[in-house]
């Protein structure tokens, strides 16, 4: 699949990655890459549009950024940057241009600039979504405490935000805070019932607590929702 996206091949890119996701939902990597195949094939033909629409309004910050944005969903985040670093140079107080350029970096594996302009764009306008963003780009430098304390931000500034409940869930796991783990997990399945993801999690954290009664239900809810992924997790029920 990766190799597909690199040759531009998104077809077939979409194709592949939406196999593994089958047998492996849970595969962020995989999400993530998916995403950007998708969008590839839909902003290929855009890109000439974009670029004219820079030539012909070079103050116009909006298109400098759309122009950035699109550059960053075919891979090209050389140009992507300029473009981003272009919109906010023309509005520096437009906290969404900043938020742009952190996604250009984070995707482009530079994380810590991706947090710097996270930062940059909370302390113009604190936002749930810039801080979930952050307290992602934090995750993939390895950096637990730097992530969690992003994701109870978002939570914080929306309690029912399932993306950012969710992940620090995740987070919690693996800080060994289990019980907190827990805790929401069951607030994300009572939000989004029909969330597999959070419904899977959440059979795992009774399987590792030997909770059988807990784990034995999550197979059923599973049953409806997912019937591979339930087979998949019939065998962690403690016995």
């Amino acid at each position: 699949g990766n190799t597909y996206l690199m040759a531009q091949k998104n077809d077939e890119a979409i194709a592949t990655l939406s196999k593994v996701l089958e047998m492996k939902p849970e595969h962020e990597e995989a999400r993530d890459r998916l995403r950007a195949a998708s969008a590839r094939k839909q902003l290929w033909p855009k890109l000439e549009q974009f670029a004219k629409a820079v030539a012909d309004e070079p103050g116009n910050a909006e298109a400098h950024a759309e122009l950035g944005v699109t550059y960053n969903s075919l891979g090209m985040f050389a140009e992507a940057e300029a473009e981003g670093l272009k919109a906010i140079e023309i509005e520096p107080k437009n906290g969404l241009f900043h938020n742009r350029l952190a996604i250009t970096y984070q995707d482009w594996g530079k994380l810590d600039k991706a947090i710097a302009y996270y930062q940059k764009a909370i302390d113009l306008k604190p936002n749930h979504v810039f801080y979930w963003s952050m307290g992602f780009a934090y995750e993939k430098k390895g950096d637990l405490d730097g992530a969690a304390r992003a994701y109870e931000e978002s939570v914080k500034l929306k309690p029912t935000f399932t993306h950012a409940l969710y992940n620090l869930a995740m987070v919690y796991s693996k800080k060994d805070r289990a019980t907190e783990a827990g805790e929401l997990l069951r607030k994300v399945v009572a939000l989004e019932p029909r969330n597999v993801f959070a419904q899977y999690a959440l059979g795992v954290f009774y399987v590792r607590a030997a909770d059988k009664t807990g784990a034995t239900q999550q197979y059923y809810i599973l049953q409806t929702l997912d019937k591979r992924l339930a087979a998949d997790f019939f065998p962690q029920i403690p016995k």
